[in-house]
């Protein structure tokens, strides 16, 4: 909990003025409440010695009216600044949440998956904020209402409030021995949530996979088993807190009964003590009972919340694995591109995914990667993007190593199309928008063109307007292509990359897009990945990767002349497009 605060500082600081008028108006609310008590059994003694007047009645009556409409007023100015804390304070730590997530690198989200961070995010930042106001304030009022009470009951009679508050000793055994039970088991229900979320989000994103092979029902079994399993430890959870209750109702009661036997003996032996005096007293004792009552689940929750603030925090304070350099320059424009000796793997791997990469990239040269499926090929081109720090060898831009550089202008001068399309469950128009920058000089309809688009979106029921669903799940997987090729060059980058990303449209669009590609990009550095060689046929310069090394290099008609992989892998290409025929 400290911990929490402590974090928090920086909100507290600036949002003090509400927390202080929150104590303010908590302090008053409380007081306000112990005085009906005390007219009440000033009123029983006037009764019981027949004293009481017509006006004196009306006194205490409007004294305890005036009482209620200060608990009334107090209560809804406190509820309404603590509702305005919250909903700052989950606004902010969401937002912070999300801004150190942009900013992270490829390694994070092996590490941290969709489903997790969905459930930190949304769960545990609602915890986090509402243990900072509410409880935080609902604990202070616990607090506040124990002194004031206390302090009340002592000033009627303090060998009575001794006695009746003996019992309380076993609710903070209960506290000690059920609080780290409760941390543990509730950060294993946390831990079990965020699986859940994980398969969840798994099937319904592959729905249509799961349908294809017709495994709805072990999607449903295993499903079925992690919410159970959710279920089970949360179960656990629900019984220590069950725990809770009975032993502060308990201990109510036995001080209840203790406060009833010592002021009825007080009352018999005529030892200062009077029959409203009691009832004062066992109202305070009530008042000073419901707090503890109350003090149960905000234990409960305080305990809970230290979790829920750890996975938090773990997001927020989590730094990028590549961190520019104090004197970083902004990359305006890229000129050439240069591998040496670059070796990579991933950071969980034991091995390098590519290998010793000599390669230069002049402005206005394409080049073709081509290769056998797991040949480093992708992860070749993600080197240009900077989401993973280079492992061996150096990576240069205009002849200046990539640390130079801020790695945000690094990316804003590339454009990348990636094998799996990312596409938002928005209007075509809506993702198309995505790739509109700085450098920008396409209209819309000119990328559309440009990308072969333009024929598909007739049949799109709203033409641009059209929902693409889930992950563009009503388009087919050319049409995916050619929307994120068409995004791509919107942007209007230095560099542009196709990873692949022509290999669900048919010939002719093929040509059609590789003929826009040498006219639009004319002057910049292109990079295309691909199965299907007829694609790089054209390139300045292709190399062939075969377990992460370059095995051969040069244009289309040296690799052929060369007779090895290449030259093999296109005549059986071709001779696949004759069959077709």
């Amino acid at each position: 909990m400290p911990a929490m605060f402590k974090y928090l500082g920086w909100f507290i600081k600036k949002e003090w003025p509400k927390y202080i008028l929150i104590i303010l108006f908590t302090i008053l609310f409380t007081y306000a409440l112990t005085v009906p008590p005390k007219y009440i059994g000033l009123a029983v003694d006037a009764v019981t010695t027949n004293v009481l007047t017509k006006s004196k009645a009306l006194e205490y009556f409007g004294i305890i009216l005036l009482s209620a409409l200060v608990i009334y007023l107090s209560a809804i100015l406190k509820n309404f600044l603590i509702g305005k804390l919250f909903h700052r304070l989950y606004y902010e730590i969401r937002n912070r949440f999300l801004r150190n997530v942009f900013r992270q690198d490829g390694d994070f989200f092996e590490e941290f998956h969709s489903g997790d961070l969905i459930s930190r995010a949304t769960g545990d930042s609602n915890t986090v904020s509402r243990v900072a106001t509410y409880v935080f304030f609902h604990l202070l009022d616990t607090i506040a209402s124990l002194v004031i009470t206390f302090t009340m009951l002592v000033g009627l009679n303090f060998q009575l409030t001794i006695y009746s508050i003996l019992p309380l000793p076993l609710i903070f055994i209960v506290v000690v021995i059920l609080r780290p039970k409760i941390m543990r088991n509730w950060r294993q229900v946390r831990k079990e949530v965020s699986h859940l979320n994980n398969l969840v989000m798994e099937s319904v994103s592959h729905v249509k996979l799961i349908r294809g092979f017709v495994k709805e029902e072990e999607d449903e079994e295993k499903l079925g088993e992690n919410a159970e399993r959710v279920y089970k430890t949360e179960r656990k959870a629900v019984y220590m807190q069950a725990v809770f209750q009975p032993t502060f109702r308990m201990v109510t009661v036995i001080s209840q009964g203790i406060a009833l036997a010592y002021g009825a003996y007080l009352i018999m032996h005529q030892l200062n003590f009077t029959v409203g005096s009691l009832v004062t007293f066992n109202l305070y004792l009530a008042m000073f009972s419901q707090p503890l009552f109350r003090l149960g689940n905000q234990i409960t929750v305080l305990a809970q919340s230290t979790i829920s603030f750890e996975r938090v925090a773990e997001i927020i304070r989590h730094q990028p694995t590549i961190i520019d350099n104090v004197n970083a320059t902004e990359l305006t424009e890229i000129e050439k591109i240069e591998f040496q000796k670059l070796s990579f793997k991933y950071p969980k791997d034991n091995f390098y995914t590519i290998q010793d990469i000599n390669l230069k990239i002049n402005k206005g040269e394409t080049l073709g990667i081509v290769g056998k499926t797991g040949s480093g090929k992708t992860t070749l081109v993600r080197q240009l993007l900077r989401q993973y720090p280079i492992t061996k060898g150096k990576l240069k831009f205009n002849g200046k190593n990539v640390p130079v550089y801020k790695k945000e202008s690094i990316r804003k001068n590339i454009a990348y199309v990636p094998q799996e399309h990312q596409l938002f469950s928005r209007t075509v128009l809506e993702n198309l928008n995505l790739g509109i920058g700085e450098n920008t000089k396409l209209s819309l309809d000119e990328a559309v063109e440009y990308a072969d688009f333009k024929k598909d979106l007739e049949f799109l029921t709203d033409g641009l307007n059209t929902i693409v669903g889930e992950s563009g799940v009503t388009l087919s997987g050319g049409q995916k292509q050619r929307l994120s090729i068409a995004r791509a060059f919107l942007k209007g980058a230095d560099v542009l990359i196709l990873d692949d990303s022509l290999s669900a449209v048919d010939g002719i669009t093929e040509l059609n897009i590789l003929e826009s590609l040498l006219k639009l990009r004319e002057g910049k550095i292109n990079v295309i990945v691909s199965h299907r060689l007829s694609v790089v046929e054209n390139a300045d310069k292709i190399i062939v990767l075969d377990q992460g090394r370059i095995v051969e290099e040069g244009t289309h008609q040296e690799l052929m002349a060369n007779r090895k992989w290449y030259y093999e892998q296109y005549l059986a290409q071709q001779m696949e497009v004759e069959d077709e025929k």
